[in-house]
């Protein structure tokens, strides 16, 4: 009985550890790899014996098929689409969801190098001549699949961005040069394909549009990180409000690197350092606000992005972080949470760990509201207290009659939800004014003062004292 009891037990924890590695390595809907199981099997610490073309594949518009069928229809269309795509790489060592509508595949560099050796008319093509005509047949595959779904028949385009991964190359190396590809193709209208050729990636890194891992972690080491800081003034009380800490990387050669072509890989260091215990933030919020002193009715707001609430706990951590601030100045702190970059997350977790953040005194901004992407259900369900109108709206509202129907309609949203509403970019007087009118007095912009270094702050708050009171 006791033998049939252990081997009982046995087989149930060999079930479920092989249903564990089955959720860990295969995603659940599309039954191609995780992202996870993608990195670890392909990653810089097993060694890779062969060359790789790398593609990254995004579905254009696919949030218009949870929109407008709702996210069964649009589980459907993904499901079939991981089927597809595994046929499409019958040939290739790996099919990959890498999030939401974001899927990869990894072809063996000889296997297409051989394709076009063997074929009629390509006799002489270099390699990136073979892999541009790769990519487009590939992109004409893609293209050809449709979900038949009780006769509604729905299609969808994609966008791919292609680059090489060799054997000695590191992986995060490889997808930023993809991705960068596929943002290039996202730009010029989405439906097409790009490769990653060495001139590509040498003029985008001229650009400063393509930062390694490698680059960003000397850069945070090197004290190359620091935030400059643009005011938010009450236009009622002709007051300094806020001042919104904007993360710069100024290189040793006076070069200014924005965040936006930085800050998505942050996420990925960050939590390297929190798990070794070294916190990168840490000397940049030391260097920022060390020689900070200013009326503690100033609140300061920090952008952090959203997908570093994504995992359980993180909300304590950054909690920390916050606090840590606390050793240099006494001022409130917020954070804000970009609009638009809330896509192919798991909100319910970021929910949970944000309220936690609220839960502990720390103001939440919606930032850039009225972007691309801009969802009702998340300015419902998300814990702000704080809106943030888009510079886009604010530029047409003193020509556009729908920007200001849709900016009005914010600030009423605002009002009902109980929360701050701030405008962003106001560069004219005109734009002021039509803020005063309709009763929006918290106000962003270059017509009160441009991002500044730390050491400018104290010197602004002077001279705006001596403007107004």
């Amino acid at each position: 009985m006791v033998i049939f009891l252990l081997v009982t037990l046995l087989s149930y924890v060999v079930i479920k550890s092989d249903r564990l590695e089955r959720i860990v390595n295969i995603d659940e809907l599309t039954k191609v790899q995780t992202r996870r199981s993608f990195f670890y099997n392909n990653g810089d610490d097993n060694k890779r014996n062969f060359d790789y073309l790398i593609i990254i594949i995004d579905i254009d518009y696919f949030k218009s098929v949870n929109d407008s069928f709702g996210h069964d229809i649009g589980d459907k269309y993904l499901k079939n689409f991981g089927n597809e795509l595994k046929k499409i790489g019958v040939d290739s060592l790996n099919s990959v969801r890498l999030g939401g509508e974001e899927f990869a595949l990894l072809f063996y560099l000889k296997d297409i190098d051989k394709k076009f050796e063997t074929a009629k008319g390509y006799k002489g093509f270099t390699l990136t001549q073979k892999i541009n005509k790769f990519l487009k047949h590939i992109h004409g595959e893609l293209n050809k699949i449709y979900l038949d779904s009780n006769s509604l028949i729905i299609k969808k385009t994609s966008s791919i961005g292609g680059a090489l991964l060799l054997k000695n190359d590191k992986i995060s190396d490889s997808l930023s040069y993809a991705d960068k590809a596929l943002q290039v193709v996202k730009d010029n209208g989405r439906n097409n394909f790009k490769y990653a050729d060495k001139k590509f990636i040498s003029e985008s890194k001229k650009l400063n549009e393509i930062i390694t891992l490698d680059e960003l972690r000397d850069a945070m080491k090197q004290g190359q990180l620091t935030f400059y800081h643009q005011p938010i003034i009450d236009v009622k009380n002709n007051s300094i409000k806020y001042f919104e800490c904007l993360v710069r990387w100024i290189k040793p050669d006076g070069t200014v690197v924005l965040p936006q072509y930085f800050l998505s890989k942050m996420v990925h260091l960050n939590s390297r350092s929190i798990s070794e215990g070294t916190r990168l933030w840490r000397p940049v919020f030391k260097r920022t606000f060390e020689n900070i002193n200013v009326d503690q009715k100033i609140k300061f707001s920090i952008n952090i992005q959203m997908s570093h609430f994504t995992n359980i706990g993180s909300g304590k951590i950054w909690l920390e972080e916050l606090e840590y601030i606390k050793n240099f100045i006494k001022n409130e702190i917020m954070i804000e949470i970009t609009e638009g970059q809330n896509t192919r997350l798991d909100e319910k977790v970021a929910n949970r760990e944000i309220q936690y953040l609220r839960d502990n005194g720390i103001s939440v901004a919606l930032d850039d509201y009225g972007i691309e992407g801009s969802n009702l259900e998340r300015l419902i369900n998300t814990p702000w207290n704080v809106i943030k109108v888009d510079k886009h709206l604010v530029d047409k509202v003193v020509t556009d009659e729908r920007s200001r129907v849709a900016v009005e309609g914010i600030r009423t949203m605002a009002d009902k939800l109980n929360s701050e509403i701030i405008a962003e970019g106001v560069e004219t007087v005109e734009q002021l004014k039509y803020m005063k009118k309709i009763g929006i007095n918290l106000v962003q912009g270059f017509l009160f003062s441009k991002p500044m270094p730390a050491d400018q702050v104290n010197r602004y708050i002077e001279k705006f004292s001596a403007k107004y009171q």
